[in-house]
């Protein structure tokens, strides 16, 4: 009776215990949006997250696909796993940012500044960088492919291994961006300056795509045929 009154005993500190972790869980997912706010894991899909000071919080391997997070503050903020599939991050600020292996398929970060931030192994297909702003930016062994940096900035990136078939850098300035062992299958430099990238091989443009105002490196020469050109 007594090994049986213990055993009772135990389960219902265990019971406790699990429901008190549930309820913290739940509400760390509810806490209002603020700085240092801590929604690792959560499902924050749909939501109206934009013109918010996110400054170091952390997002890590949570769902925020969807949502609308335009001109937001990420400064030290953790975004580590963070799905933002086809969410919209336009004029956000990123500094000081961790957002290796997030994944942004079809995500819009337009006129968003990135400094001093990673991003390795992450995931942006497709996505829109049109007119973005990098500066000492870690983006080794990331997917890239079709992504868009038409008219962006970018001083300081660092590409090494990274899939950028298809990807668009009509009319970017590039300064001090490395494409170490990058795949650039089709990848569309037409009038871009290529003067200020490094680690950029013949092999890596006669794949990719330019045209008569794309500027080369020293020591590359323009393919007879570019692959995009009908």
């Amino acid at each position: 009776m007594t090994k049986q009154i213990s055993n009772k005993g135990t389960v219902l500190a265990l019971l406790v215990i699990s429901i008190s972790f549930v309820q913290t869980v739940m509400a760390e997912c509810d806490d209002k949006r603020k700085p240092g706010v801590d929604w690792s894991g959560c499902n924050k899909m749909h939501k109206l997250l934009d013109d918010q000071d996110f400054t170091g919080s952390r997002f890590d391997g949570a769902n925020l696909s969807t949502s609308n997070l335009e001109e937001s503050i990420f400064t030290r903020a953790s975004l580590v796993k963070t799905d933002l599939t086809r969410s919209s991050l336009n004029k956000a600020r990123f500094s000081q940012s961790d957002l290796s292996k997030s994944v942004g398929y079809r995500a819009s970060f337009e006129k968003t500044r990135f400094v001093n931030s990673k991003l390795t192994k992450s995931e942006y297909s497709r996505a829109s960088f049109k007119q973005a702003s990098f500066e000492n930016i870690d983006w080794a062994k990331a997917e890239l492919g079709r992504a868009d940096f038409t008219d962006a900035s970018l001083k300081e990136v660092n590409f090494e291994f990274s899939n950028m078939a298809r990807a668009t850098f009509k009319g970017a300035k590039l300064h001090g961006v490395y494409f170490t062992g990058a795949y650039t299958y089709q990848t569309h430099f037409e009038d871009t300056d290529l003067t200020g990238v490094s680690q950029l091989t013949q092999a890596q443009l006669d794949n990719a795509c330019g045209d008569d105002d794309t500027k080369l490196p020293e020591g590359l020469v323009k393919p007879a045929k570019w692959p995009c050109e009908e």
